[in-house]
């Protein structure tokens, strides 16, 4: 019975993480705006085109983040579109949180 406890806590911990959210779920839940970033890094290197549509995706996710220097940096144009306003601070709070685009 020793023997098998340590297999069966090993199980029940992998059982564990299967039951968490899926990575598009935390992509799409992103409170910190993480993703918003990886999109604003996009649109930096292509700003038109797919950059665009990055920019877009990137004000998206910054007006649902609870970082404030990166909700503050969007606001929704009267389409109820959001859209960033101002690229430098939206930029510099991304790279506090660890991004570099560079």
């Amino acid at each position: 019975m020793k023997k098998i406890m340590p297999v069966l806590a090993t199980l029940a911990l992998a059982l564990t993480a299967c039951g968490g959210p899926s990575i598009d779920e935390l992509r799409e839940q992103d409170p910190q705006g993480h993703t918003a970033c990886v999109h604003f890094g996009g649109g930096m290197v292509d700003p038109e085109g797919m950059g665009a549509t990055n920019m877009a995706k990137a004000a998206e996710h910054g007006a649902k983040a609870t970082t404030g220097e990166i909700s503050a940096a969007v606001a929704t144009d009267d389409a109820g579109t959001p859209k960033i306003t101002d690229l430098e601070a939206f930029q510099e709070a991304c790279e506090a949180q660890g991004f570099d685009f560079e």
